[in-house]
This record gives C-alpha cells, structure tokens and sequence, in this order.
C-alpha cells in the first residue's frame, strides 16, 4: 500500500514579496550558507529542470511542475518507489512574508523515506528557507 507524508520547513522574511520572489526563482543566486550549489537547465518555467546540493545531503534533481508568480512554485522528483512533490510558499504579512518549503512523498517506499530522511527535510528546508530569507533581506539593505 502507498503512503503519503509530508515534512516542512518555514522561515519568517521581512523583504518584499516581489524581492523574494526573484531569489526564489533564480537558483544561480541560492548557493551560500547551507546550499553548496544550485543551477537550473534554462529560464524558470514549468519544465525546467533544476539540480540543488544542500550539505550533507545527496545532490537532488527536480522538474519545475507549476508557477503561480508571485506566491508559489512547485517541482517533483522521482526515484524508484518514491514521488517526492516539493512546494515553495511565500505566505504575505504585515512584516514581510513567512517562507515555507514543504516535500509530500508518494509511491510505496514514502513510509520508509519519511522514516530514514523526515526529520532531515524538515530541519533542512528550516535552514534554506532561512537562507532564501536572509538573500532577499540582503538584496533591500
């Protein structure tokens, strides 16, 4: 039987929507602090294929699957038994946005993935959210 989980990682951002934004969709501009290297295949656009290091973790592939400027893009990325659905929310506030980076695994080995990485997802999309916070900040000091 398929499981499903879903693991999350949210950091609070004082810069403008549109300014995080633009950090959010430019993987050239991620690399620093807890992502050791990002680039995408093109333009960010549904379809796009993007490849994200983060340390301590195996480099990762995703498919960019939809975009909705300027609040949310998603992205998928398979491996056998395991569907891994990634979400990018940018959350409006009166101080700014919250940042939220959220993976749902599917497929027959989601059990098993929730139980071996879970926990490491969630403290892992604290820090890159944290670190896609700090870059916008730093783009309107």
């Amino acid at each position: 039987m398929s499981a499903t989980r879903s693991f999350e990682g949210s950091s609070p951002c004082s810069a403008p929507v549109s300014t995080i934004w633009q950090v959010w969709t430019t993987p050239s501009a991620w690399p620093g602090g807890i992502i050791e290297s990002a680039s995408i295949d093109g333009d960010f656009v549904v379809g796009a294929k993007y490849t994200t290091k983060v340390k301590g973790l195996p480099a990762s592939t995703g498919t960019v699957t939809h975009v909705e400027s300027p609040r949310i893009w998603g992205s998928v990325a398979k491996a056998p038994g395991l569907t891994l659905t990634y979400e990018h929310i940018i959350e409006p506030n009166s101080t700014g946005a919250v940042l939220t980076e959220r993976a749902i695994m599917t497929g027959p080995l989601a059990g098993v993935a929730a139980l071996l990485i879970g926990k490491r997802l969630e403290s892992t999309f604290a820090a890159t959210t944290a670190h896609c916070a700090q870059l916008a900040e730093s783009r309107v000091r």
